[in-house]
């Protein structure tokens, strides 16, 4: 069973706040009319990420994804939505990655994403310009928040093998490494002062404050 969550770790405590809504705002963004089906789909994959996340609004959505378009109005990807289709792509290596054995819970939340992006219910188009990928950029957001602390063991293990197959002069595939060796170099290092290497501090998930409240 998962523990409860809560909600500071999928969005900024007070994120409503970030978020100022457009009076009587529509719901039609580039040209589409965003649907509540849609929304119920979104909503119930941010559910299987994460049940303490809070549900959005098509106003919400609506006014973030207008928000991007009116930045961006000569086209092209708002860097947020870059960044997290870069992050989810890292995720999507650490699990199919047969040295580190990734954990259910993040192959479940990452199942719960793919069935979203490939699902009938988008909340846009994936083509559209500017906002296509949005939907799919926030999900992942909330996922990165879960998964900070994994993903920064994951980059850590990495670059200890890439270390050995230097050393070793292999490809890293040819090191065989696996996350339990990983392990025991990190309690070796601990155990011995003449061991330099340690875990890297580094965050590799979005600072808490990153969100879709703050397209850019």
């Amino acid at each position: 069973m998962d523990t409860p969550l809560n909600t500071n770790l999928t969005y900024p405590k007070g994120f409503l706040d970030f978020l100022t809504l457009t009076p009587l705002r529509g719901h039609r963004v580039a040209g589409h009319d965003l649907a509540g089906t849609c929304l119920a789909a979104f909503n119930a994959t941010l559910a299987a990420l994460s049940p303490e996340s809070p549900t959005l609004t098509l106003d919400q959505f609506a006014t973030a994804a207008q928000r991007a378009l009116d930045r961006y109005p000569g086209g092209g990807q708002p860097a947020f939505v870059t960044s997290r289709l870069a992050s989810l792509q890292r995720l999507e290596a650490l699990v199919a990655d047969p040295g580190w054995d990734a954990p259910p819970d993040l192959v479940r939340r990452l199942e719960a994403i793919e069935t979203y992006r490939t699902g009938p219910d988008r909340m846009l188009p994936a083509d559209t310009p500017v906002v296509g990928q949005l939907d799919l950029a926030v999900l992942v957001d909330v996922l990165l928040q879960l998964e900070r602390e994994g993903l920064a063991e994951y980059e850590d293990f990495c670059r200890f093998r890439q270390v050995a197959a230097d050393y070793a002069r292999l490809p890293v595939e040819g090191t065989g490494l696996t996350r339990a060796h990983w392990i025991e170099a990190l309690q070796q290092a601990s155990e011995s002062p003449a061991r330099r290497y340690g875990r890297a501090r580094v965050r590799y998930a979005p600072d808490p404050r990153a969100s879709l409240f703050h397209v850019t």
